[in-house]
């Protein structure tokens, strides 16, 4: 999991990282700025820049692989944006990936169950959102994924992001099915 790690050193405690932390993750004790709570650090990293010290980057650390209550099987899966998926987590190994553009899930508030009953979910626009080739490829070659649907509306701005998984596929080297579903404006389903 990505995570903050702030130098004391550097720090001088003026607290603007902790104001611009939307988590809630950091705090000032002792006059410095301190991860207070882990998992709340979503890794996106709006601190970063509010520190004129540079006393804030990111590690990776071993809890990566942990899942949280949210995350098993059969309850609610957060996260679900793609920024926020860590790129090694054992959710996805053994399961089918669902990867649907944002706006899907809205027009055809049933394509959950149709299409990932048992697996990882992954939304994603790649329009107004970054859709980051690297983070794809590494989820895709980090992780033991049997197979992946993509769930994308039938406007043209959706059309990177089959052509990105199929190149997080060929990168990967793996032998893993993609399924392309295509919805209408309409919530028709368009294969």
């Amino acid at each position: 999991m990505r995570v903050v790690k702030i130098d004391e050193s550097r720090c001088d405690g003026c607290g603007l990282c902790v104001k611009a932390c939307h988590e809630g993750a950091l705090a000032l004790i002792g006059g410095k700025a301190v991860l207070s709570n882990h998992m709340l650090c979503d890794g996106i990293g709006d601190c970063l820049p509010a520190c004129p010290q540079n006393a804030i980057s990111f590690h990776e650390t071993q809890g990566n692989t942990i899942v949280s209550p949210m995350t098993q099987i059969g309850g609610p899966q957060w996260p679900i944006k793609l920024e926020l998926i860590a790129e090694r987590n054992p959710m996805f190994d053994g399961k089918s990936l669902l990867v649907a553009a944002d706006c899907t899930a809205f027009t055809r508030p049933e394509i959950i169950n149709e299409y990932c009953k048992d697996g990882v979910k992954i939304i994603c626009c790649p329009k107004l959102g970054k859709v980051d080739q690297d983070k794809l490829n590494n989820i895709v070659a980090k992780n033991d994924i049997k197979s992946i649907t993509v769930v994308r509306m039938e406007v043209p701005c959706c059309g990177p992001t089959v052509s990105k998984m199929q190149a997080a596929i060929t990168e990967s080297g793996k032998d893993i099915p993609l399924t392309t579903i295509i919805v209408s404006r309409d919530g028709k389903i368009r294969m």
